[in-house]
This record gives C-alpha cells, structure tokens and sequence, in this order.
C-alpha cells in the first residue's frame, strides 16, 4: 500500500502526501527530527522511516518538473524540455536541471570555460527578464512575438467515403507571425550595431561628401537597407519550427507515409524527413540547415531565402563600402 506522511509549518496545517508519488524524482530524503530535537538517522529505530518524510523544498521541486513535463509533452510544437514559461527561467541559472533535453545537465553559466556548458544559458537568461516583461509567448527557446490563428483544411481520419474522397474539415491552428531565436540579444547588441556603425562610417567618409554622385548614394542606399531588411526577416521569421505530431499524418491522398516519418524523443513527436531537432532553439526544425549566432535563430525551410539574401547583400554591402573608402581616401 502507499505510505501517507506528513509535515509541519509554522502556523500551518498538517499537510499531506503520498511518498510513492514524487520519491522517484528524489535523490535524498532530507532528515526529520522527532518531539524530543533526535534526528531520525541518530535513531536505528527510525532509520527505515526517514525516507517516507519530504523536505518542502523537495516537494516543491517535484511538482515544478511534473508541471514542466507536462507543458512538454501537450506543447502544441514539436519542443524540447525547457521552463514553461520565460518567468520560470530567470530561476533556472541557479538550480540545477534534472533534464537538460535543451542543453546539458548542469547549473546553467557554471564552468564557463567547460566544453559541455549550455551556448544558450547567457542568451536564455536576458530572454527570461526581458520577454518576462513583455509578457512574450515561449516554443522552445524561442520567444513569439507575435501570433495568430488561421482556417486550415485538416484530412478526417477513419472515416469512409463512399466514392473514395478524402474528406476535409476546416480547423483553427495557431500560426507564428514573429518569432526570435535564443541568440537574439546577439543579434540585437552586435550584428546591427556592427552594421549601423560601418554604413554610417561609410555614408560620413565616402557616400554623402561634397560633389557626391546621386547614383551613388541611391544605391549604396538601396544596397543598406537591403542588408537590413534580409536580416530582420531571418532573424523574426519563422525557421519552420514543427507542429507536434503524435501520431503519423494523414497525406492529400488519405494515407500514411510512414518510410517518410520517425519519432523524436527530445521533442516527443513524429518528423518528416529531412527535419532535425536542434538544440540551440529546443525545436524540432523543418529542413533545418543550422543556427546562426549572428542572425540569432535556427535556418531552416522558411526563413532560408532570407537568409541566402543576407549573405548576398552582406558580402556586396562589405566590397562595397571598401570600395567607397579607398576611393576616398585617394581624393
């Protein structure tokens, strides 16, 4: 049978709970003193007690991570296991992880200098005050900023037609209309300001001088908020992070690929081939090629363009703005 024990609190009830519940999320039963100030372990007699009793704190801790598996496993998107909400991971950097399926298992910015540190915990950290603030949605380690739900045609499983048509309803699902990576902050903090900082260089030195050639400064102009422009719409783009998918779709025809689909544990959901899970941004990612520090996000089937047009835009803005300063500097 289970064991009921209990637990005293200054001006409190006795309170209740069944050992057999959380015991397994414990690693050490915290110590008990009886009526007379003797500790249970002091006591043989009571030795084989001390193990029934549980610490608030340990109570406390089981129900936070039975709370966190929870929003893991009903996620509505293929995530990992990470904090529920962005005000629940300010208090992750100073207690260990049990689970670290979104990076390893130790005391998050410990050990700095190891291998095995989480990349994301200092990003993360900045993430839990500022998007806690702005009251910011959470898939993963990223943050949506913006949210929306649309109309979308969902096949009706195990139901027969008889002229053999896949039949359709209309269903609500929610769509992410902006969203950040974990290294946002990078992004934010060094990316643009590196770019701000060498275009108004350039315009100050070699763009916008006496005599200045009006082609010139319209291109150049156009060129810069090009490579503006391509990097906010990889950096607030969604990558193609997954729906969780409990169990094989249905495809248009009305049958299950199921050579094409395979389970993720991390994120508990099926994935279609070619999609990856990735532990930066804790999602599973469609296409996923990488994560780019510098654009802040995971690249992936949506945001993939933008991203080539970054890079394009990156490299001409780069020759170009040498090319302006040299010729400046010769007149």
């Amino acid at each position: 049978g289970s064991h009921t024990t209990s637990y005293y609190c200054n001006n409190h009830p006795t309170m209740e709970i069944t050992a057999e519940e959380v015991a397994n999320d414990l690693e050490q039963p915290t110590t008990m003193r009886d009526g007379a100030g003797q500790s249970a372990e002091e006591d043989p007699s009571k030795s084989a007690k001390s193990s029934d009793f549980l610490s608030i704190d340990q109570i406390y801790q089981s129900s936070k991570q039975s709370a966190r598996e929870n929003h893991w496993r009903n996620n509505p998107y293929a995530t990992g296991l990470v904090e529920p909400s962005w005000k629940d991971e300010i208090g992750r950097g100073t207690e260990s992880v049990e689970n670290g399926a979104n990076g390893p298992n130790r005391r998050c910015c410990a050990d700095a200098a190891e291998p095995e540190m989480d990349p994301t915990c200092g990003c993360l950290v900045v993430s839990g005050y500022v998007c806690g603030l702005l009251n910011a949605g959470r898939v993963g380690n990223m943050a949506i900023l913006k949210e929306s739900h649309v109309m979308v045609d969902e096949i009706v499983q195990d139901e027969e037609v008889e002229d053999g048509a896949v039949r359709t309803r209309k269903v609500s699902k929610r769509q992410i209309d902006l969203v950040v990576g974990p290294y946002w902050p990078m992004m934010m903090f060094v990316t643009y300001p590196l770019i701000l900082v060498i275009s108004f260089w350039t315009a100050a030195m070699a763009v916008f001088v006496p005599n200045y050639n009006i082609f010139v400064v319209i291109f150049w102009s156009a060129m810069t908020f090009g490579l503006c422009f391509s990097l906010f719409s990889v950096a607030f783009r969604d990558p193609g992070i997954l729906p969780k998918y409990k169990d094989i779709p249905f495809s248009e025809d009305g049958n299950q690929a199921r050579s094409s689909w395979r389970w993720n544990d991390l994120a508990q959901s099926y994935a279609p081939r070619g999609s990856s899970y990735d532990p930066d941004c804790a999602v599973i990612v469609e296409e996923f090629d990488h994560t780019c520090p510098w654009t802040g996000t995971a690249i992936g089937k949506k945001n993939m363009l933008a991203f080539q047009c970054f890079i394009g835009f990156l490299f001409s803005c780069l020759i170009m703005d040498i090319v302006l300063l040299a010729s400046a500097s010769i007149i």
